[in-house]
């Protein structure tokens, strides 16, 4: 089982400020919960030690990963670059990682290239969205932050029959609490009329933290300021004014990486969900009922 990401392991130690003691620490704490795999590599660890700053925190979001993992099928089976809907969603979305801020915050761009929506699945969508950050992650090892940019351009209502609120609860509790690495922000570009109907689907399941930064904006965009303000030039597509190849190209490079990266994603799904068949079914649905009620007072209801 090849799980070996890609990062240089002294030199993200020593970027992150970080010793192989507390990767150790950090492995005897994770050794105690039984849904994650006894053969996490150093590596992997080292993503989770990260981010949250700390070995204890970093444990618990490890914890909550793989609950996520094993819990959330329908986003993490099946992950195979090659598999037709995996293949379909690459065909008519756009997904792909940007080089990291100056501030060490990974970049990641997704909108639709086909504006059907029949054309649209939202729990493949979701899944190969995940599927980038993960890629992201194997190729760049740990990060300060995540900055994730969604351009709505092509979507209409009839996209909105597409989604379910289940789905949209998981999306946004691993986003928020499952990845390693803090959420900095959300940006939503060209921005469309009816984006009050989607506010009122997602904002429940958001924190008032991330919430506060969610950014959005309409087809006039300052750029200039945007560049200043939130996310520089170095990190944006040419179709933004930035100083990386177009949306297009940065999509078929990514395709083409994911399938190099299939053996990558095979063996980590099969690592993920090592102990599936063995786990106590019951005793997910309680981990993630606590996670849950400890998030509650984190969410914003107003």
């Amino acid at each position: 089982m090849n799980i070996d990401l890609e990062y240089d392991y002294p030199e993200a130690l020593k970027r992150q400020g970080h010793t192989q003691t507390d990767v150790d620490a950090i492995r005897n704490l994770v050794s105690e919960y039984p849904h994650v795999p006894k053969c996490i590599t150093d590596k992997q660890l080292l993503l989770f030690l990260d981010s949250c700053g700390g070995v204890e925190e970093g444990a618990k979001v490890c914890k909550l990963y793989y609950t996520l993992k094993q819990k959330n099928v329908e986003h993490f089976k099946l992950r195979d670059p090659s598999h037709p809907k995996i293949q379909q969603c690459l065909a008519n979305q756009d997904y792909f990682y940007l080089p990291n801020t100056p501030t060490g915050d990974v970049v990641v761009f997704h909108r639709l290239s086909s504006s059907r929506a029949s054309d649209y699945v939202f729990d493949e969508a979701i899944k190969t969205f995940f599927m980038t950050i993960d890629s992201a992650l194997q190729k760049n090892g740990p990060h300060d932050g995540a900055i994730f940019l969604f351009d709505m351009k092509g979507v209409g209502l009839m996209h909105l029959t597409r989604v379910n609120v289940s789905s949209i609860r998981k999306f946004f509790q691993y986003l928020q609490e499952g990845i390693p690495g803090k959420l900095r922000a959300i940006h939503v570009f060209n921005v469309v009329y009816f984006f009050d109907k989607i506010l009122t689907l997602i904002k429940p399941f958001m924190k008032a933290e991330i919430l506060k930064n969610l950014h959005l904006h309409s087809s006039g965009i300052d750029l200039e300021k945007f560049y200043k303000e939130h996310v520089p030039k170095s990190s944006l597509p040419s179709d933004f004014g930035g100083d990386n190849p177009s949306i297009k190209e940065l999509h078929e490079k990514h395709c083409k990486e994911f399938m190099r990266l299939r053996p990558y994603f095979l063996a980590e799904e099969k690592q993920a969900n090592l102990l599936l068949d063995n786990c106590d079914k019951t005793s997910l649905d309680k981990e993630l009922l606590i996670e849950n009620e400890r998030n509650l007072k984190n969410i914003s209801i107003d």
